[in-house]
């Protein structure tokens, strides 16, 4: 399997000093328990049946994940990190609640699945008309980092898991898409307990498969990816590496990764995308923060050609450990992660608003 192997005392410091500038501005809680290498008891981790947050109103989390729901023609949240004392003093607490907005309010589903983590990866799959999850991180995860390496799926009822022959190894902060033309979910990279992986994995409904392309994007951080429905090709963008912010552009079509030529934005670094197939353009929020560099977001688009920068005063402000996804049933993009409440927003094809 391909990886590029680092130092993960070394990389959890500079996440934690990257996400420390979000905190500054946003929510001091914005970070994934596996990049701090606090573990987090099982005890501060709340199941959602036992402390439940507010009705209507999901507690304000990082590393959650999101995909749409036909089945009830909506946007499921699962999991992710919120910012809460704890008696190990990490004041991060895992958690393992599954949510469904509607596009007018939220509600939380009283159903058992997957252990509480954050920074897990997910897509819905449209062949077999289930939500895809695999690992992240949380307190009953594996080794010093705490990651799981099990696959579950969402079928509009219940929460199953899968086991599978083969499977990815243990990992968070991956990268996933449902590639439509081929039928398959795409999982790229990852962050292991030593490493940066830069492997290419696929799930058919039944089993994972390691791909072996000639070329990838390479070993990075906090990148996104997304499957454009127009062009029928993963597209990937930024993320960062020791220090740096990329501005790449990647996209997989099956059997290679290819880097696009087209000018590169003026957005660099950490990246959340989804496709919006109301415009069919792929919509990228990005988070810009490195040492004596002002704290920066960009908003910009991917036509299959070219980015555009979408930009605006209305947009969010800078902030991290995201999630978003399309909802066809309003033609929008929703968001939801940390900032300044928990707040959901909204990108409407031209612009972002907070849903109230």
């Amino acid at each position: 399997m391909k990886r590029r192997h680092v130092l993960a005392a070394g990389f959890a410091l500079g996440a934690l000093a990257a996400l420390a500038v979000v905190a500054a501005a946003t929510w001091s809680g914005a970070f994934h328990p596996a990049a701090s290498g606090v573990a987090v008891s099982s005890s501060t981790s709340p199941s959602p049946e036992s402390t439940p947050p507010p009705i209507g109103k999901p507690v304000e989390r990082a590393g959650a994940v999101m995909a749409y729901d036909p089945e009830n023609h909506g946007v499921i949240m699962f999991g992710g990190a919120t910012s809460a004392p704890t008696a190990d003093g990490s004041n991060s607490v895992s958690l393992g609640d599954t949510w469904l907005s509607n596009g007018k309010s939220w509600t939380q589903l009283n159903v058992t699945g997957p252990s509480p983590r954050s920074a897990a990866v997910a897509a819905y799959d449209s062949v077999r008309h289930v939500i895809v999850l695999f690992g992240g991180s949380g307190p009953g995860g594996a080794g010093p980092a705490l990651l799981f390496d099990d696959t579950w799926t969402w079928d509009g009822a219940s929460w199953k898991q899968q086991f599978p022959v083969h499977k990815p190894n243990p990992r968070f902060d991956a990268a996933m898409a449902f590639d439509g033309r081929r039928g398959v979910a795409v999982m790229y990279g990852g962050l292991g307990q030593t490493e940066t992986y830069d492997a290419t994995w696929t799930w058919d409904g039944t089993d994972w498969t390691l791909k072996d392309p000639p070329v990838t994007p390479g070993g990075r951080h906090f990148y996104s990816i997304a499957y454009d429905e127009a062009t029928g090709v993963t597209v990937l963008f930024g993320g960062s590496l020791q220090g740096q912010r990329f501005n790449d552009t990647w996209t997989w079509d099956g059997t290679t990764w290819t880097k696009m030529q087209a000018p590169p934005p003026v957005a660099s670094g950490w990246s959340y995308l989804a496709y919006d197939a109301a415009t069919k353009e792929v919509v990228a929020y990005i988070y810009f923060g490195l040492d004596n560099h002002p704290v920066a977001e960009y908003t910009i688009t991917w036509d299959g050609n070219h980015w555009t920068d979408r930009t605006s005063a209305n947009d969010p402000t800078p902030r991290t450990g995201l999630a978003m996804a399309f909802d066809p049933e309003t033609n929008q993009v929703l968001m939801f992660g940390p900032g300044s409440a928990a707040e959901t927003w909204i990108w409407d094809g031209a612009t972002w608003s907070v849903h109230s």
